[in-house]
This record gives structure tokens, C-alpha cells and sequence, in this order.
């Protein structure tokens, strides 16, 4: 009795097992599925089942299926099998005969193909479920590849792309990570990468515009996820395309969407630039003072914005320009230079003249040697004389004893007279003084005085004087007495302080050179 309920028991286990397998492959039964679940054929031996799939082949007393190994034996009443036949469906049990499998088809009934089935499942989605249209994507995408059916995988992507763009437009708040997910999905089902690009290019656009509502955010994560998606988005492009990048900032999600792959590298790249150049000019000083180092940063970076190096590099100069009464002399004199590199010869000089009059206002009522100095720069910086000697006439007035105020006088022109500077003009009508080229020369002429006739030739050997009709005269007497060499004769009214040569008269050559020797000299 034992025994017998022991064998019952097992009856009733294997029953079941039957049955649940039985539902299991109710379940699916594709011939995939049934392919797939061969390490369990013995144990279905005699197992009744329904498998529908695509024929391969067909004869009056078997079929096979596509891509399964056993032979299909018909044992039953079956239908007359033609060319029209596509797909079938049979039902029947696995058997052994010989020692191999085989399957023993009791009934066969014709289907719709694989195109028919998801035309007609297709009309029946529900357009609004997202779910709809990926279970029978999933569907097509697993009988496409069993049977390497490229027809059929177009219609799995198509499916599979109607799902995403319906969960899409379903999307009540768009944020980055629910975008994100939907992309990674998008790629999974192996969809065109415009699509998949497109939402995480929209995700980090939306990350963006989050950290910007922040206080000091950190543009680092979102970089590297930019670079995670895009790593070309880091290198340069070969020039600036202003245009694009502009119009492409102002609506960047509805561009990119619009653009094709090619142009997306640059869009993406115009987006990650953005960034970077957002990061750098948080370092930049008010009023563009650190514009130098910010354009070095641009330059590094992102080296086709050539046209930002300049605009920051200008911002400096101009600050610089601005405050130069601030500026120590090498400083401004670089400043400078870097206009006259620029090609901009009036901001040059303009820089080096503002500097030289905020010196001028700053100047000590009693600092000399500041004076000089400041001279010296106006002469050779701004090559301004007249200025330069207004500062140095002052310095002199002030320190008398000045050698260098002098010296800068004396490269001007200037000559000291006494206690008097003459200038250039007065220094030229000087020097061209008659009587000044005849001392200088060595020489007697008319109008000389008593003092500058013996500078000329010392004290005469004989002086002899007389009176005549209110005037003095006087005879100075070069040589011994009756070898005489030169006689001059001078006269003075006598209202007059000094006597003058009216005459001269050289005893050792004719008459008429006298009258030429007496001559003034001009």
C-alpha cells in the first residue's frame, strides 16, 4: 500500500511538472523560444505543445522550420502545403525514433508571416502607451534576429522610436536625469544616435540653466559629463564660425535637434567652449585688470575664440590706460609699446603724455632733481623741448648748481649768459655778433671796446689822445716806434661811456687795404 501511494505521489509531481512546463510554453511558443529551451526536450517527450514559426521547408509528409534542428513528421490530418505558406502553426508532441528526437505533428494551421502580424498588432497600440509600443518592439526585435530578418528590424527600431519619442512628449517637467535615462534607453534599442545625442545634448543644456540659478556652482561635473557623451567636444575646431555659435546659443536644444551629426560636433563643441569660458572669466578682476591672464586661459583653452584674447587683452590695456598716473616708469613704457605693437601710434603716445603730466602735477614745489628728471622723460619719451624746458628753467631757478639741469639746458640749445639763459634764438644772434666772430677769430673790428681790443691783442705798445670838436680820440699803437704793425683809432663822445674802434689801419700794407681793414666785419 506504501508502495502504491509512493507511485502515485511521483504520478501527480511529474503531472504537474508536465502542466507547468505546459504554460510556460503556452506562454511563447516561437519556434526561438522552443530552440532555445533544448536542454529541455527529453524531458518534454510526449509532452503535447502548439510552436509556430517560419518554414523552411516542406514535402507531403514533413516540414521544417527555420533555424531548429529536428524534423517536423506529420501523423495527422494536415493541409496540403504550397508556396503561399510562410508562417505555420502546428501542435504535436517531441518523440524519439531511432534514437533521435523528431516532432510528430498531429494538426497545422496557416498564420499570418511575421510583416502581417505586426502590421495588424500595430493598428491596435494604443499611441499614448509608450509600453504598448515596446512590448512589440521587443517582439519584432527577437524574431528579426532569429531569423536575420533586416525588414523586420526596421519595424522593431521604428516601434521602438515611436515608444521613446511618445514617453518624450509625455514628459510633464523635463529634467536632466529623467532625459538621460530616456537617451540611455534610446541607445540600448539601438536607435539612430541623433536621437539619443539629441536628449542628453537637451539634459545638459537644462543642467546648465539649473547651475546657473546657483551661487558659485561648479561647472566640473557637468563638463565631464559633456566630455563622458562627446569627447570631441574638447578639441578645437580649426576657426571660429561666429554666426553658428551665436545663433546656436540663443535656442540651443531646437538647433542641435535640426542639425546633422557633422554639425553637432561643432554645436557641442560651441557648448562646451561656453562653459570653459564661463569657468576663466570668474577669475577676472573688475574692470578687466587681469585681462592679460584671462586671454592667456582663452588662448590655452579654447584656441579659436582668437577673437576674445584681443577683447580681454584690451580690456587690461584700457584699465592700464586709465589709471596710468599709477603705473611705475618700465610699466608705462611697456604699456606703451604693446599699443605701438597694436598698430595704435596715438594711444602710444597719449599713454606716455598722461603719464608725464600726472608727474608734473605731483612734483614738489621745491624738488629739483625731480624736475630734471621729469625733463629728461619729456625729451626722450615725448620729445616735448618746450616742456622740457619750462621744467628745467624751473629746476634752475631752484638749484642753481644743477650740473644736469645744465647739461639738458645746454642739449636744448640754451646757453648761459651770466645769470641769464639765453635761448637757441638769442644763443644764434649772439654767436653771430660781429665783434664777437672777430675775438673769436683773433681779430680787431669796428665798434670793438678797450676790453675786448686787448683780449684780442693785449696792451698796445703806445697810446696817444686828443680832442676835437667834443669828441676823444685815442691812437692804441702796436709795435716799437718806427716799426710799427697796427694802429687803431678809437673815439668817444663825451656823453659816451666807452671809447670804440672807428678805424684800424695796418702800417705794413697799402692805403687801400687800410680802408678795406677798417671795414666792419659782418
Amino acid at each position: 500500500m506504501k508502495k502504491q501511494n509512493r507511485h502515485c505521489k511521483w504520478l501527480f509531481s511529474f503531472m504537474v511538472l508536465m502542466l507547468c512546463q505546459s504554460v510556460v510554453f503556452a506562454a511563447d511558443r516561437s519556434i526561438q523560444h522552443f530552440v532555445s529551451q533544448r536542454e529541455q526536450w527529453k524531458k518534454l517527450i510526449g509532452v503535447t505543445q502548439t510552436l509556430e514559426g517560419r518554414l523552411s521547408t516542406f514535402s507531403s509528409i514533413s516540414l521544417r522550420f527555420r533555424n531548429c534542428p529536428i524534423p517536423f513528421h506529420f501523423v495527422g490530418s494536415i493541409p496540403k502545403l504550397d508556396t503561399s505558406f510562410k508562417n505555420v502553426e502546428v501542435t504535436g508532441e517531441l518523440a524519439r525514433e531511432n534514437g533521435r528526437l523528431l516532432f510528430n505533428v498531429e494538426s497545422l494551421k496557416k498564420i499570418p508571416s511575421d510583416m502581417e502580424y505586426f502590421v495588424v498588432e500595430e493598428t491596435k497600440i494604443d499611441r499614448s502607451r509608450p509600453r504598448e509600443w515596446y512590448s512589440l518592439a521587443d517582439w519584432a526585435k527577437q524574431r528579426a534576429t532569429f531569423y536575420d530578418d533586416k525588414e523586420l528590424t526596421q519595424k522593431a527600431l521604428s516601434a521602438y522610436k515611436m515608444g521613446i519619442n511618445t514617453e518624450y512628449r509625455q514628459l510633464l517637467v523635463k529634467q536632466p536625469e529623467s532625459l538621460l535615462k530616456l537617451a540611455d534607453r534610446a541607445q540600448q534599442y539601438q536607435l539612430d544616435p541623433l536621437l539619443y545625442d539629441a536628449f542628453r545634448h537637451e539634459a545638459f543644456v537644462l543642467e546648465r540653466q539649473n547651475l546657473s540659478k546657483q551661487k558659485d556652482s561648479d561647472l566640473k561635473p557637468l563638463l565631464t559629463s559633456i566630455l563622458k557623451y562627446f569627447p570631441t567636444a574638447k578639441t578645437p575646431q580649426k576657426k571660429d564660425v561666429p554666426k553658428e555659435r551665436n545663433q546656436y546659443l540663443k535656442n540651443q536644444v531646437e538647433v542641435f535637434q535640426q542639425a546633422d551629426q557633422h554639425t553637432r560636433l561643432r554645436l557641442i563643441r560651441w557648448f562646451y567652449s561656453q562653459l570653459i569660458l564661463e569657468g576663466i572669466l570668474k577669475n577676472l578682476e573688475s574692470g578687466g585688470s587681469n585681462g592679460f591672464e584671462v586671454a592667456e586661459q582663452i588662448a590655452k583653452q579654447l584656441p579659436e575664440r582668437t577673437d576674445l584674447v584681443t577683447q580681454y587683452q584690451n580690456e587690461q590695456l584700457e584699465f592700464d590706460f586709465n589709471r596710468v598716473d599709477e603705473l611705475p616708469r618700465q610699466y608705462v613704457l611697456d604699456l606703451s609699446q604693446e599699443f605701438l605693437r597694436r598698430k595704435n601710434k596715438v594711444k602710444a603716445e597719449q599713454t606716455l603724455t598722461n603719464w608725464i603730466d600726472s608727474r608734473r602735477k605731483k612734483l614738489d614745489v621745491s624738488d629739483a632733481d625731480g624736475r630734471v628728471r621729469l625733463a629728461r622723460d619729456m625729451i626722450d619719451l615725448t620729445n616735448d623741448k618746450a616742456g622740457a624746458t619750462k621744467v628745467l628753467l624751473e629746476a634752475w631757478e631752484l638749484n642753481p648748481k644743477s650740473s644736469e639741469a645744465a647739461t639738458l639746458l645746454g642739449r636744448l640749445g640754451f646757453m648761459l649768459q651770466g645769470k641769464k639763459w639765453l635761448n637757441p634764438k638769442e644763443v644764434m644772434e649772439f654767436r653771430n655778433d660781429p665783434i664777437r666772430k672777430a675775438i673769436r677769430n683773433g681779430t680787431v673790428t669796428i665798434g670793438m671796446n678797450r676790453n675786448q681790443i686787448k683780449k684780442v691783442l693785449g696792451a698796445p705798445n703806445q697810446i696817444s689822445r686828443s680832442i676835437s670838436g667834443g669828441e676823444i680820440n685815442e691812437l692804441w699803437i702796436y709795435g716799437e716806434t718806427g716799426n710799427q704793425d697796427l694802429i687803431i683809432a678809437l673815439a668817444r663822445k663825451k656823453r659816451a661811456q666807452e671809447f670804440k674802434v672807428i678805424r684800424i689801419k695796418n702800417a705794413r700794407v697799402p692805403q687801400e687795404s687800410n680802408k678795406e681793414a677798417a671795414k666792419p666785419t659782418e
